[in-house]
């Protein structure tokens, strides 16, 4: 693959890979919206609420990572593919987590609705 090739696949890859963790950051951070009054939130979705930086603080390494491809001299840059597997991975781990921690005030407002008042 050629260089410059090379270059704009690890550019696009960052790019997805920022935009996923954009993402997951939102819906994180709206899952402690949904409850009902005093009723506290669960003990796992305010864990991920409290680890939001981790979304923030791992594009920005990954963003340092993409500058250094693309300033490196010489003929022998990183293969995109690690790069790939890796931010994917990270995304896998994170995401789905999130997504438990998103549904668990959903589930405790479906389970126990608000009481009319």
């Amino acid at each position: 693959m050629k260089p410059i090739t090379n270059k704009l696949v690890h550019t696009l890859i960052l790019a997805v890979f920022c935009v996923d963790c954009l993402f997951t950051w939102g819906v994180v951070s709206l899952a402690p919206q949904a409850r009902c009054g005093n009723r506290a939130v669960p003990a796992f979705t305010t864990l991920c609420y409290m680890l939001r930086p981790v979304l923030v603080a791992v594009p920005i390494l990954a963003a340092g990572y993409c500058l250094w491809v693309w300033f490196r001299k010489g003929d022998k840059l990183p293969s995109w593919f690690g790069f790939f597997a890796t931010t994917m991975g990270f995304l896998a781990l994170v995401t789905i987590p999130a997504m438990l921690a998103a549904y668990l005030p959903l589930l405790n407002l479906a389970v126990y609705p608000c009481s009319k008042q």
